[in-house]
């Protein structure tokens, strides 16, 4: 049984002025009128049973205090508050037309929440607008649009023509006449497309996708617009961007929800190349289409993470693009879409072209695409010739062996990331005493993990840096180490023997950071101001995305609460309950359920996989679908994070969310007399949405709908049945994903059901054939050349 806390003594002000009272008699029998509040010798009993009263309360606080004391002495502390990061971008709308080089560590804020930069920005004076070449599907404008380019054609057919003569003028007869057959009009085809402007995030649509490994664009691309600012001629702003370092932020798709598995660590393992996109200006200096490569300074992997890349600008001469005498030459094959609106093309300096790196020809190439030279750094294409489709790469990411994943949210220049806190430098916390086991506090918290340096200066004045332990007790004796209490702001020193103490009348300094909470998590937009002098002139700064992963941190009565479990699994991931457990304390991240699969593996959906551990977590809240939260990547990536420093190195562990399937249900009751028909309906509506949650009390037992459970249309019948009101369930129709009016339907491995279609009427139910309809057909056609179309406007 659980030890109970011993109580002292648990009497109250009015059991003691009672108890006073009655001893008044027996004392001093003289006192008759002692019922009397007015009397003043019961004054000075009330006063007395007041000062006794909260002496016991100080006195039932002692096992608290050793309660307290137990928990410091195990060495477990309380998880601090997690910092909130974001993406911002600083616009030069109205500032000096000249670069402005700002180091990393600037402060901006949303309201009275500040941040500051982790990238160093030059924010030089251009805007950006991202455009790609939207494919269009629509046939009965193909044959128009043949039509009108009919020109375009011939003279690419005359192009390849020429080359292919040029090639074999030496050949025999035979080779002339497989050339000649070879430039048959078959041999091009025109790919219309449309110049489309990027969508930005908003709070509406937070989470638009442009996939570049896919044929929603015609080359696999997206170009940046490099604009001047209003009232700065393109001229002046090639000036300024001359040889300068350009910061490209870009947004991977937050809503895919894989992440790469977390494998058994192998030693000497060969780890195979992050991909990375591929960043080009266009060289109009040379003939064709000639893109040139930018020197990369710094590439994170953006493809799996928010992150800023810088690249280096070419000089003045080569800031520019191309100029067309034949209008409808523009845009055409390898060329960047054409732009338009007059006035944004007349603020335009140059582009910066962004795509994935081209397949291999011998093993991805496709039949009937020819060879895109202008792809290709050095090489000059013929303005005109064929243009392959420039498909990516196929290669894979990291060493987890994950397919490449080129789905973009968004793209922009002079970007930085940030995170929620703010500096503190060269804080004086005291004087040392050569004492062993010294502690000082840190004046703000909570700190933020591994930001602190601190400083002991020496005899002779000069200040010299300590490194920051883990583990005291694992440090020598002459290592010059501390510990620190991130929640607490406690900076402990080591007692000469392990660690050791800093001299007698040295003094101690230290610089760092501190901030974080859910306050931090601002929507798009909230950041806008900054401190910094340099930015208040024609400076605008903003997220384009919302930020995230602030959270608040650990109480002491969740401390408590959470001792035992911290000595069951003492923070290793072994048995089930361990993951649930140490999933559930993930910082940054607000679990509302997870559940493990042992020996399962959600890529190849295998069972009975030795050493192999599915996680499947779900969000505790959700904007736009509350009751069937799905994680983003970077949902999943803290969660990643966390487990991979506590996993058992032999453990491969996949993070994943719920594979949602669609259902659609419609339901036909009787109401029971004396009850409002629409309150009954209503009800009907709310229960089977509750029951079908992934998050508690769905399911048949409260705790979320269960893995692997069948969904039988008995089930819901008899959940609808058990609504106040509902006399019985004339008819129901069951569909799960497309099949349509079935009775059971078993849901596998990390699949959950999601409620998308729900009608709900009096009399019989309405089949669900006229309640979805059918869709459109989305059939695409190859591509072979890139050609920009305007579709005519009223």
């Amino acid at each position: 049984m659980p030890l109970q806390l011993p109580v002292l003594d648990n009497r109250n002000f009015e059991q003691l002025l009672t108890e006073a009272k009655r001893r008044i008699p027996v004392y001093t029998p003289e006192w008759t009128n002692f019922e009397i509040d007015s009397d003043p010798g019961i004054t000075i009993v009330q006063l007395f049973a007041f000062l006794t009263e909260n002496l016991l309360y100080r006195a039932d606080r002692i096992p608290e205090r050793n309660r307290l004391k137990f928990l410091q002495l195990l060495g477990i502390p309380l998880q601090q508050a997690a910092p909130a990061q974001g993406l911002v971008r600083v616009r030069n709308e109205r500032g000096p037309v000249e670069p402005l080089p700002l180091e990393a560590g600037i402060v901006v804020s949303a309201g009275q929440v500040n941040y500051i930069t982790l990238d160093p920005v030059n924010v030089l004076p251009v805007e950006a607008a991202a455009y790609y070449k939207r494919k269009i599907t629509d046939e009965v404008s193909y044959e128009e649009f043949n039509t009108k380019y009919q020109a375009v054609k011939v003279a690419m057919l005359a192009a390849l023509e020429a080359e292919e003569g040029e090639g074999e003028d030496d050949d025999d007869d035979d080779d002339d006449a497989r050339s000649v057959e070879g430039t048959d009009e078959s041999a091009v085809q025109l790919d219309f497309y449309e110049s489309t402007l990027m969508r930005e995030p908003t709070a509406g649509e937070p989470d638009p996708v442009l996939d570049l490994s896919t044929e929603e664009t015609s080359d696999h691309a997206v170009y940046l617009a490099l604009l001047a600012p209003k009232n700065v001629t393109p001229e002046a702003a090639r000036e300024a961007l001359a040889n300068q370092t350009i910061s490209v932020g870009i947004v991977p798709a937050l809503t895919d929800a894989n992440v790469p598995a977390l494998v058994p660590v192998q030693l000497g393992a060969k780890r195979l190349p992050v991909p990375a996109l591929v960043y080009e200006v266009p060289d109009p200096t040379s003939t064709g289409t000639r893109y040139e490569r930018l020197r990369v300074v710094q590439e994170p992997d953006v493809l799996s993470e928010v992150g800023v890349v810088q690249l280096e600008l070419p000089g003045k001469e080569k800031l520019a693009t191309w100029v067309f005498d034949e209008p409808m030459q523009e845009g055409t094959g390898d060329y960047p879409p054409r732009i338009e609106d007059d006035e944004v093309r007349a603020r335009l300096v140059t582009w910066l072209r962004v795509r994935l790196p081209p397949s291999q020809p011998s093993a991805t190439e496709t039949p009937g695409t020819g060879t895109n030279t202008g792809n290709t750094p050095g090489a000059s294409g013929t303005p005109g010739a064929p243009v392959a489709t420039n498909q990516p790469a196929a290669t894979t990411q990291g060493n987890q062996g994950a397919a490449v994943n080129a789905r973009l949210t968004w793209l922009g220049v002079n970007a930085a990331r940030v995170r929620q806190a703010i500096p503190i430098f060269n804080e004086l916390l005291g004087t040392a005493n050569g004492e062993p086991d010294q502690t000082y506090v840190l004046a703000n918290t909570p700190v933020i993990e591994d930001s602190v340096l601190l400083e002991v200066q020496d005899i002779d004045g000069t200040w010299r840096l300590w490194l920051q332990t883990d583990d005291l007790l694992s440090a020598g004796g002459a290592d010059e180490v501390f510990t620190v209490d991130y929640e607490s702001g406690q900076v402990r020193f080591g007692d000469g023997h392990r660690g050791e103490r800093p001299p007698s009348g040295s003094r101690v300094r230290a610089s760092y950071q501190y901030g974080g909470g859910t306050q931090g998590n601002v929507a798009i937009g909230a950041v806008k101001t900054s401190p910094d002098v340099r930015l208040q002139g024609g400076f605008k700064i903003d997220n384009p995305i919302a930020t995230w992963g602030g959270d608040t941190g650990e109480t002491v009565e969740e401390g408590e609460r959470n001792i035992p479990l911290h000595l069951r699994h003492r923070d290793r991931l072994v048995v089930k309950q361990d993951f649930i457990d140490i999933t559930r304390r993930t910082p940054g991240v607000d679990v509302g359920r997870v559940e493990v699969l042992p020996l399962y593996n959600p890529d190849r959906r295998q069972e009975n996989l030795a050493g192999v551990v599915t996680l499947m977590v779900v969000p505790a809240t959700d904007t736009v679908r509350p009751l069937w939260p799905l994680p983003n990547r970077l949902f999943l990536k803290t969660v990643c994070d966390y487990l991979d420093e506590r996993r058992l190195v032999t453990t491969e562990i996949y993070v994943r969310g719920p594979e949602y399937v669609s259902v659609a249900l419609s339901v036909g009751v009787e109401v029971r007399a004396g009850y409002f028909r629409d309150q009954v309906i209503q009800s009907v509506r709310e229960r089977l949405q509750e029951y079908l949650s992934s998050l508690p009390p769905g399911g048949p037992e409260e705790s979320g709908w269960p893995l692997n459970k069948l969904l039988h249309e008995k089930d819901l019948e008899a959940v609808v049945t058990r609504v106040a009101g509902v006399e019985f369930v004339n008819s129901i129709e069951l569909g799960v994903g497309s099949e349509l009016g079935i009775e059971k339907k078993l849901l596998k491995g990390l699949q959950l059901p999601r409620l998308d279609t729900l009608d709900v009427r009096e009399g019989e139910a309405e089949s669900l054939e006229s309640i979805l309809g059918t869709g459109p057909d989305t059939t695409q056609e190859p591509t072979v050349v890139p050609v920009p179309v305007t579709r005519s406007k009223c």
